[in-house]
């Protein structure tokens, strides 16, 4: 009797270690894949309450010479108007058609008149729909950017402005500020620096006023004349712009037999801001 009691009891100890065995490989299994198919949300270090914008930027040259602190901005609204001719040092282009994962019909020939000025940058649309995982969202928007580089000979280490506007959809700053931080991290990483142009009642209302550790580029309206801007952007170097940061570059807006024309004012050196031509 004891020795089937023994039996017994060795057969059902063997069956209860195999079968925590095999849920514990369940579980093990079960979770590596939900992370591989919902992976981590990239951590974002906060400032009194507040998310940080940040990322880590990839080493600059040193900027050879001296460059007129003076560019504009172009994109497909520009197309059908033709390019900005005044003598400028620096010339930026918007690679999409206003949204993520769509294209300037006409960013080939805008490039070519960036790359005739000593300095010249891309800037890209960012948003957040909301759906599917923010993480891999915000990854897909880079590798889209780095993809349409690649494909019009865009050299590493050109500089690449996130566009942030209420204009484009977004869907909890939570979840904006995710997209952003990994969109930046991918560029980065690839070796393009980075660097936010957004209003700051836009930013305000996207990211809740989140704190920016990237260069800002911020637009300040629509002037009379070019000298008016000129001087209001010189101020506005000087001051805070959003994010707690003081501005890289302003822009300005004047109307140009009939159009619209954004101009643009460095506000220190050009590292990291714009490649050199």
């Amino acid at each position: 009797m004891a020795r089937w009691y023994k039996s017994l009891f060795r057969k059902l100890f063997g069956f209860l270690a195999t079968a925590a065995v095999v849920v514990l490989a369940g579980v093990f299994g079960y979770v590596s894949i939900t992370n591989w198919l919902t992976p981590r949300p990239i951590e974002i270090p906060t400032d009194d309450g507040r998310p940080f914008a940040t990322a880590t930027q990839p080493v600059t040259p040193a900027w050879r010479g001296v460059i007129d602190n003076s560019g504009y901005d172009i994109s497909y609204p520009q197309c059908s108007l033709g390019w900005p001719q005044a003598e400028v040092g620096f010339g930026i282009v918007g690679l999409n058609h206003g949204k993520p994962f769509t294209s300037n019909p006409c960013f080939g020939s805008q490039w070519k008149w960036a790359m005739q000025h000593d300095g010249a940058a891309i800037y890209i649309n960012v948003s957040d729909p909301g759906k599917s995982s923010a993480t891999k969202y915000g990854q897909r928007i880079a590798k889209d950017t780095i993809k349409r580089m690649n494909k019009a000979g865009i050299d590493v280490g050109t500089p690449v402005w996130l566009d942030i506007e209420t204009t484009n959809t977004w869907s909890t700053p939570d979840r904006a500020m995710q997209v952003i931080n990994e969109t930046m991290a991918v560029l980065t990483e690839a070796g393009y620096p980075v660097g936010i142009y957004s209003a700051p009642v836009h930013w305000f209302e996207i990211s809740l006023n989140a704190v920016t550790g990237v260069p800002i580029w911020l637009p300040i309206g629509k002037f009379e004349t070019t000298a008016t801007g000129v001087a209001a952007a010189k101020q506005a170097c000087a001051e805070v712009g959003f994010g707690d940061r003081v501005p890289a570059m302003v822009q300005f807006v004047t109307k140009k037999s009939g159009h619209l024309l954004d101009h643009n004012l460095l506000c220190g050196a050009p590292e990291g801001l714009l490649r050199q031509n």
